[in-house]
């Protein structure tokens, strides 16, 4: 990273810099895209099997994990992040099962908590989905179904673009093959974000005040 860094320091003069990022982003998209469309499908039946799934993604990418977590609990309940809080990521393991499902999402280099979380996924017997950055990674490895997004990057750490990207796309197949039940848990969980409170409407006021 270091390296990386000082590398972007001598090209601080440099007009088209900051536009860089952004066409390294679309050529990771359309990589991710070729890699992974295919396997959109295949995650999506697996989460629908499942009575329960279970997501972890630590560091650069708790992000696209605590987002997937957080959408997808707009129209499904028995989504459950695990992120080790307070020590506690034997404690949420523990509850997984052969029935579950686990998404994991990590590129290298691969945190530790990740790999625990993945092994004590495959000794439950859960279904699991990766979302890394190659066929050799040990979540691959160790998973059902791979999504492989890719993380280039002209600044100096790996981009998680595509990863959310990846995630995102998941959420709306998930959405499209639900049926209409789905659009009645949907409504019930904005209009509960505003009455709540958590949400403000267009003139700056919660609804719950």
């Amino acid at each position: 990273y270091g390296d990386r860094a000082r590398s972007l320091l001598e090209r601080a003069s440099e007009q088209g810099l900051a536009g860089e990022i952004f066409q390294v982003h679309k050529a990771n998209l359309e990589a991710t895209e070729r890699h992974s469309r295919s396997g959109l499908n295949d995650a999506a039946v697996l989460l629908e099997a499942a009575p329960n799934v279970h997501v972890a993604g630590f560091r650069a990418c708790f992000p696209i994990a605590f987002s997937f977590v957080y959408v997808y609990r707009l129209f499904r309940n028995s989504v459950h992040l695990i992120d080790g809080q307070g020590g506690s990521l034997e404690m949420q393991t523990r509850s997984m099962t052969e029935e579950d499902a686990l998404l994991v999402i990590s590129f290298a280099p691969y945190s530790r908590e990740v790999l625990q979380v993945v092994e004590a996924g495959k000794r439950a017997g859960c279904k699991v989905i990766a979302i890394t950055d190659s066929d050799a990674s040990p979540l691959s490895l160790l998973a059902d179904v791979t999504l492989l997004f890719s993380t280039q990057s002209p600044s100096f750490f790996p981009s998680i673009t595509s990863g959310m990207a990846l995630t995102e796309s998941l959420l709306e197949l998930l959405v499209s093959r639900a049926g209409k039940p789905v659009i009645d848990r949907i409504e019930r969980a904005e209009a509960h974000l505003f009455e709540s409170g958590a949400y403000v409407d267009a003139g700056g006021r919660s609804r719950g005040s």
